[in-house]
């Protein structure tokens, strides 16, 4: 009668241990970047809002996982992809190079649009032998340089959409180039009194996704889960 009791309590506390590592394994770090409107950090809170955020919290509860998210700068999140540091990332660009380490969701948090902001009295876009900006470690402008003679600028790279805008603003940069959407938020958050021209690059479309670490999670559960979401929240993708 001992041995069956002490066999018993043997197999309740085998099972807490079971049910304590599934639930640690499910505690998962990702990192991103402050990329307003898209992902925006609070540094005096320590905190993200935004419209990725509202949808990836949408997402880890639907598949109840529970997330902890960090800040990172982009050209840092970028290496820290081949160290295996964080268990998933968002939102990035499907390349063959990350996927050799990254499990990509099939469905993107959002499709990056990119436009050239310049001065309103530039009556032509024209960027021969011109300054133009572009947010350090994200290369649209390397994808488009056979359009306004950009083979013939001075690219600066900077490390912040902020810093780009304040320094067009300025008249310290001749052009940027980002994001449409970044852009437009970051002008009328912070500089409302300039008045920008706004060039679609109409031909170039960058879907970005939610990717997590090889062996991490059933990429096919997460698919599914974002699949019912869109159904249900479409506005939450079209951005």
């Amino acid at each position: 009668m001992f041995n069956i009791a002490k066999l018993f309590a043997l197999l309740i506390l085998f099972s807490l241990m079971v049910n304590s590592n599934v639930k640690a394994a499910q505690q998962l770090t990702c990192a991103t970047t402050h990329y307003p409107p898209y992902t925006t950090f609070d540094k005096a809170t320590n905190t993200f809002i935004g419209s990725d955020i509202t949808l990836l919290q949408m997402l880890f509860e639907r598949i109840n996982l529970e997330v902890k998210i960090v800040n990172l700068p982009w050209a840092r999140l970028k290496k820290e992809i081949k160290k295996n540091s964080y268990d998933c990332y968002f939102s990035l660009g499907k390349f063959p190079h990350r996927e050799k380490y990254l499990d990509y969701t099939s469905t993107p948090t959002h499709i990056t649009r990119i436009a050239v902001f310049t001065p309103k009295n530039n009556k032509k876009l024209d960027l021969t032998k011109k300054v133009v900006g572009v947010h350090r470690g994200i290369n649209f402008h390397l994808d488009i340089t056979d359009l306004h003679q950009l083979e013939n600028s001075t690219f600066k790279k900077l490390p912040s959409n902020d810093i780009l805008f304040k320094m067009l603003s300025h008249q310290r940069l001749d052009a940027v180039i980002t994001s449409k959407v970044v852009g437009e938020y970051v002008l009328k958050l912070h500089h409302p009194e300039f008045v920008a021209n706004i060039t679609d690059i109409t031909n170039y479309q960058l879907p970005t996704y939610i990717a997590f670490k090889k062996q991490t999670i059933d990429i096919s559960m997460v698919n599914n889960a974002l699949l019912k979401i869109k159904a249900t929240h479409p506005q939450l993708f079209e951005k």
